[in-house]
């Protein structure tokens, strides 16, 4: 499993398709919504588990993916919340490619920047998803785990 933050400008129809023509499961996410490697990969792990269960709510894991890694219930919501706008920064995952042949896609066929810093959690990215009242009623040293909450309550709600 690798993931890939970068940044630029694409056409998001273009991108999926060129995603779906390569092996394995790929997605391609807003990054300044996402905390950190483990929150798509936690993602992933819950997406998969719900198509191997038989409790999936989308038709592709790559969609059950977007609705675990936004935290919310409805598909359009989760696209609109976390998935790739015309501009920006982006975090890129793929479950069949190694490193070399992600990074090789994401600059020549996506055309985009590698920035791995797009990936870093941060308090602005993670009260995407919490309020400062959820925050406060945890320590510091506990916050970016909210995000993994938020991911599994996902199960619960759809």
């Amino acid at each position: 499993m690798i993931i890939i933050g970068a940044k630029g400008k694409l056409s998001v129809e273009e991108t999926l398709e060129k995603l779906k023509k390569i092996r394995g499961v790929s997605q391609i996410f807003d990054a300044s919504c996402i905390c950190g490697r483990e929150h798509i990969e936690i993602a992933y792990e819950h997406a998969k588990r719900a198509f191997e269960e038989g409790r999936n709510k989308c038709r592709s894991i790559e969609m059950e993916m977007l609705l675990y890694a936004s935290g919310k219930r409805q598909i359009k919501d989760a696209m609109d919340f976390i998935g790739a706008k015309k501009r920006g920064e982006y975090a890129i995952f793929f479950d069949k490619l190694n490193e070399k042949e992600a990074i090789k896609f994401v600059k020549n066929e996506l055309k985009l920047e590698v920035d791995e810093n797009v990936l870093k959690p941060n308090i602005e990215k993670l009260k995407k998803f919490v309020s400062e009242e959820e925050l406060n009623t945890i320590d510091k040293s506990f916050y970016f785990d909210l995000i993994f909450e938020k991911v599994a309550t996902v199960e619960l709600t759809k």
